[in-house]
Formats: structure tokens, C-alpha cells, sequence
């Protein structure tokens, strides 16, 4: 009798957690894809005893290939991923990429460069550069372990590309929340009796690096708030 091959449901969610789970630089877990419950679990001396011991004895036991070993993803191949977003960089002159490759070198080279591309503007290129390879990386992963199809691949990319949409929109709307605009709230969190969910508040004034604007809240009261709990009303 054939067996039913064993594949994952894809999600971002899912995605996340192995993207999390490579990330871990500090070895102090061991990192496992749980095809059944389609997360990943994880062993560690710091889970309580009786976790431990079940999820041991659950690998341990594994005779059907329920848990697939999660890799790591090493310094070394951040460093090196580091080096192609500057060689990727083709907008800049041979002076800053020069500059930018000097960051790298040596010791403290990942602080010096998120601090160089922080100063060039470059920082959010930088994330959608390495969130594509590391989503890239994921993804074949799981397509060697035989789990997704290659029609999967392209999926949990498009994944990444439509939140990577979503947060330009999101960084869009919220530059254009200023004086004159009209924002919904979309989250009360810490200021519950100030501002309702699904109210409409006038933009009084923005400040602060765009990140806060003014508006007269429930109580009748001018306040400075974060963009964060606001949509803007287009």
C-alpha cells in the first residue's frame, strides 16, 4: 500500500515561525517542523520538565518522519547576505558601496552596517532584500524535504510580496496623515475612554518624525497619539 504523501499547509504565520526558528542564534534550542500539527515546536532545557520529556519521547519515537529538523541559520551566511544587497545596490556610486563594504569587515559588522544603512536610507531596501532571501531559503528548504510543490514556492513568496505591499501602503498612509486629513482609529489599546474603534478624528497636527499626530479625543480634549492606532480616510 502507498503511503499518502506528507505535505504542509502554508501560511505566513507557519513561514514565520521557521524563519524564527533559523534565526536562533543562541543553540540553546533545538528546532523541529511538526508535520501533523503543521507548526514548529521546539527542546530546550529551559521547557518545563514534563514538556520536555514528552516532546523527547514524541522524536524519539518518531518512526513515521512527523518531525523534520529545523537548520540553522549561521552568522556567517548573514554576513554574505550582507555583501550581495551592497553589490545588488546599483543606484549608488562606487563610494558608498566602497563605504558600505568597509562595515562589514571585522568584528560589530552587522551594528555597522544597520547603522550605515539606517543613515543612507537604505534600511527598508535592506529588509525587503533579506526577507526575500530568507523567505527564498525557507522555501526551498521545505521543497528538498518533498513537503511543498513548486507551485508552493512561488506561493509563499507571493506571501512576502503582498505583506511587503501592505507595509509600503501602511508607511504611505501614515506620512499623509497630517493637518487636514481624516483618520479612522483601528486600535484603542492604552487609550480606551480617548479614542473609540471605527470613530473618524480630524488631524489637527502631526510632529515627531511623522509619528504622532493631534486630534480632539471623546472627551473633548486636544492630545498628541501615535499614527499607529489610525487608518487614513481616503
Amino acid at each position: 500500500m502507498n503511503r499518502k504523501k506528507k505535505t504542509i499547509n502554508l501560511t505566513n504565520e507557519l513561514l514565520d515561525d521557521i524563519d524564527m526558528a533559523m534565526n536562533d542564534q543562541g543553540f540553546e534550542a533545538e528546532y523541529y517542523l511538526d508535520i501533523v500539527k503543521n507548526e514548529v515546536t521546539f527542546l530546550s532545557d529551559f521547557l518545563e520538565e514534563d514538556i520536555y520529556e514528552e516532546i523527547s519521547e514524541l522524536l524519539e519515537n518518531d518512526s513515521d518522519g512527523r518531525f523534520r529538523d529545523i537548520p540553522h541559520r549561521f552568522s556567517r551566511e548573514g554576513w554574505r547576505q550582507m555583501e550581495r544587497f551592497i553589490i545588488s545596490l546599483d543606484d549608488i556610486d562606487e563610494k558608498t558601496r566602497d563605504l558600505l563594504m568597509i562595515t562589514i569587515q571585522g568584528r560589530g559588522a552587522f551594528r555597522r552596517f544597520g547603522d550605515a544603512v539606517f543613515e543612507l536610507g537604505l534600511r527598508e531596501q535592506w529588509f525587503e532584500f533579506r526577507d526575500r532571501e530568507n523567505r527564498k531559503e525557507i522555501l526551498d528548504w521545505l521543497l528538498s524535504c518533498d513537503l511543498i510543490s513548486d507551485a508552493d514556492v512561488e506561493k509563499g513568496m507571493q506571501f512576502l510580496e503582498e505583506r511587503i505591499a501592505k507595509i509600503k501602503q501602511r508607511e504611505e498612509d501614515q506620512a499623509n496623515m497630517k493637518k487636514g486629513a481624516r483618520v479612522r482609529c483601528r486600535d484603542n489599546a492604552g487609550h480606551d475612554g480617548q479614542i473609540t474603534v471605527g470613530d473618524i478624528y480630524d488631524v489637527l497636527d502631526d510632529r515627531d518624525m511623522q509619528i504622532d499626530i493631534r486630534i480632539k479625543d471623546d472627551r473633548g480634549k486636544i492630545i498628541w497619539i501615535p499614527k499607529s492606532h489610525f487608518e487614513l480616510v481616503k
